[in-house]
């Protein structure tokens, strides 16, 4: 009901209005509206006569100033109450003078919870799209998922395969045989065996983000309640790195096996407790709450220690972003030239990245980080485009491309805006079918040449959707197939020069994480993806000295 107040007052202010129109305002049915209108009428809200004849308007008159006193019910309703049950209201079309006085409100509550725990409170602006290992393609929900979930081995910085569900692996002609830890249990309770992995790799290479990736599997069974088979057309040495990535974790109906269980998940908050169960190292931390918040609110973390506002920052290298040119055929970009012509351009103005990105750095190497290396760009003579460049429109990315739009708006070169959902832009398969050009934000995890074959092959991945435009790409992705792991970064240097060379990838920027966080909270360690470890985090009992 306050709701609708609030909007009716924002919109309709003293005037003459029909009852359809008002009701139209709160996308509510006249009659529905009428009963509102009654009851605001005797709490003395406003005033509204009803026009008696024809050429009589109907008058509304507002009493009190809704507002205001929303705002201080608010107010008290945030000093009495968990943050998680004012989200909704915070995300009112507000003020900025009543918006300040919330977001100063909340940096005083927030984290501060007395309770016999140890929490830590995170601030987002959106909900997780996903918790689930084969759905989760975005840094987000990559971020959630490996805390909740463990895969069957990891590798480090260093290219080195570890085990994590199995310890311990062997080839048998064309089988790959797993041997998985014993006494491994999932957060229901259940102890993890050998169906559960069996049932959880066969979804992975049936889901059609990753069919491709797995074709070669012919077969997976159990063969003993702790070791699984593997059956291939043949020995291929890109398996192994593969069972070594996020969407492979193990999962039995969406339950994981890692250090912190999923316990809630809603449009409020998601929260994370430590699993006492787990087969590693119990988590130090009890709880992590990630709480829905306010754009404007400050993203610094809180814990349930105190109500200290005292922070640090710290500072991890956020991956990079890059654009697409789609040759699509008949599209802006099916010629060569006019691909080279758009990549001078963005060239030209590249160096001038942190007019948008204050943390972006202009990249004039590539995407392979210390691998890369400085390229010359093309050349060729000015290209006049007959029709709109179609542009993606992402939110998460649309800072970026208003500011590249700027330098078309200069050259007089035509384009039109083709907006697509960000969860859409990531799981849609073909998302790309209408559009020609595309800004990309992408994070590698820690290993770098694990993490750049799965941008090349995930079909979730943009240049998977755009291969069947490229010239070679098959080819080129196919002979990863039978190089051994350690052999592929020359392999990606020559992906790389190709399609930088083509015009169809453009480096833009790399980028920066900036994590700030309570300076009680203790081992800050970073995660693969360039996240505080949770699972390494814990809070001092007493005071710091």
């Amino acid at each position: 009901m306050e709701t609708y107040l609030f909007t009716l007052w924002k919109t309709c202010r003293d005037g003459h209005y029909t009852i359809q129109h008002l009701a139209d305002t709160v996308h509510l049915s006249p009659k529905q509206f009428k009963r509102y209108l009654k009851r605001w009428q005797d709490d003395g809200w406003l005033d509204y006569t009803s026009g008696q004849g024809r050429g009589h308007l109907s008058e509304l008159v507002w009493l009190r100033h809704v507002e205001r006193e929303l705002a201080r019910q608010l107010l008290e309703r945030i000093d009495r109450e968990s943050i998680d049950a004012v989200t909704e209201q915070l995300s009112w079309d507000w003020s900025p003078a009543q918006t300040g006085r919330f977001m100063r409100r909340l940096e005083q509550k927030f984290g501060y919870v007395q309770t016999a725990s140890d929490a830590l409170l995170i601030p987002r602006k959106r909900p997780f799209l996903t918790a689930h290992p084969l759905e989760a393609a975005d840094i987000h929900s990559a971020h959630l998922v490996q805390n909740v979930f463990n895969r069957l081995f990891w590798i480090d910085e260093d290219g080195l395969l570890k085990g994590e569900l199995a310890h311990h692996y062997a080839w048998q002609g064309n089988t790959l045989s797993l041997y998985l830890r014993k006494d491994v249990r999932f957060h229901d309770g259940s102890l993890m065996t050998s169906k559960d992995v069996t049932k959880s790799l066969r979804e992975l290479i049936a889901f059609p983000a990753y069919a491709w990736s797995y074709r070669h599997i012919e077969q997976i069974k159990s063969n003993g309640p702790y070791r699984v088979d593997l059956i291939l057309d043949q020995q291929r040495n890109s398996l192994l790195p593969k069972l070594a990535t996020l969407h492979t974790s193990i999962h039995k109906e969406g339950i994981g096996t890692g250090p912190f269980q999923l316990t809630q998940q809603d449009d409020k908050k998601t929260v994370l407790q430590a699993f006492a169960n787990f087969y590693g190292v119990r988590a130090l931390l009890d709880r992590i709450e990630f709480i829905q918040m306010p754009d404007a609110y400050d993203p610094v973390y809180r814990t349930s220690l105190s109500e200290s506002s005292a922070t640090g920052t710290i500072a991890t290298q956020s991956g990079f972003g890059l654009i697409f040119l789609n040759p699509r055929p008949g599209g802006a970009f099916e010629s060569v030239e006019a691909r080279h012509y758009i990549h001078r351009l963005i060239a030209s103005v590249r160096p001038f990245i942190t007019e948008c990105n204050e943390r972006g750095t202009p990249n004039v190497r590539g995407f392979l980080g210390e691998f890369s290396q400085e390229y010359v760009v093309p050349d060729g003579p000015p290209v006049t485009f007959d029709r709109p460049i179609r542009i993606k429109l992402t939110d998460f990315t649309e800072n970026v491309t208003y500011w590249l739009c700027e330098m078309f708006d200069r050259q007089r070169i035509p384009y039109e805006f083709v907006p697509v959902g960000f969860k859409e832009s990531i799981t849609n398969l073909h998302a790309f079918a209408d559009i020609d050009l595309a800004i990309h934000a992408e994070v590698f995890e820690r290993n770098l040449t694990v993490a750049f074959h799965q941008f090349l092959t995930n079909e979730y991945s943009p240049p998977a959707k755009l291969y069947r435009q490229m010239p070679e790409m098959e080819r080129r992705i196919q002979q990863y197939d039978d190089t051994p792991f350690e052999d592929w970064m020359p392999l990606h240097q020559s992906f790389e020069r190709y399609v930088i060379d083509a015009s169809y990838f453009i480096p833009l920027f790399d980028d920066t994480r900036l994590i700030p966080y309570p300076i009680e909270l203790q081992n800050l360690v970073i995660d693969s993806f360039g996240y505080l470890d949770f699972s390494k985090l814990w809070i001092p009992t007493g005071p710091l000295t």
